[in-house]
């Protein structure tokens, strides 16, 4: 009888005591888990449609998403498997945005360069009197033109600004 309740009253020490040593609860961990997830696929879903991100503001975010999930994680001594492949994708996702972006920024580089180069020709002939319309642009820099009108929405506010000063000037003449 004394073993029988020694037992007990062990067992309800070692219940109260597990209790008061575990902050979160089972719906914690899955709750930080699935925000992290669906950070990262929302993220996945941002990099195919723009080409530019403030990575910084992106990075500061998911960490803080992480690190809430790891305290919670140590503190029910779960496996972090699922973490650790979230973690992997959302690297992979940030690695291919990076790239991705900076192929953007090259070819709108490429095509400001080209657009302001034959401007830069062009204004020359204005100056002398000789008129130029859109029709005289030639191949490669309308293609240019209009590369940056479709993604005149993702470049940068300085390629803005140029592109639309030369867009305002050819539309007047």
């Amino acid at each position: 009888m004394k073993t029988k309740s020694t037992l007990l009253i062990g067992a309800a020490l070692v219940s109260v005591f597990a209790c008061e040593t575990k902050e979160y609860s089972e719906q914690d961990r899955i709750e930080v888990t699935s925000n992290l997830e669906n950070y990262v696929d929302s993220l996945e879903t941002a990099v195919k449609i723009v080409p530019v991100h403030n990575w910084t503001v992106i990075d500061e975010h998911y960490d803080s998403l992480d690190s809430k999930a790891e305290v919670i994680y140590k503190d029910l001594n779960a496996d972090d498997e699922k973490i650790e492949m979230i973690e992997n994708r959302y690297e992979m996702i940030v690695e291919n945005g990076k790239n991705e972006q900076q192929i953007f920024e090259e070819t709108a580089d490429m095509h400001m360069k080209n657009v302001e180069l034959w401007w830069e020709k062009t204004s020359e002939d204005i100056e002398k009197g000789t008129k130029n319309t859109l029709e005289d642009i030639e191949e490669t820099t309308q293609e240019s033109i209009t590369w940056l009108e479709k993604n005149f929405e993702k470049l940068n506010k300085e390629s803005k600004e140029k592109f639309e000063e030369i867009r305002i000037e050819l539309e007047k003449d």
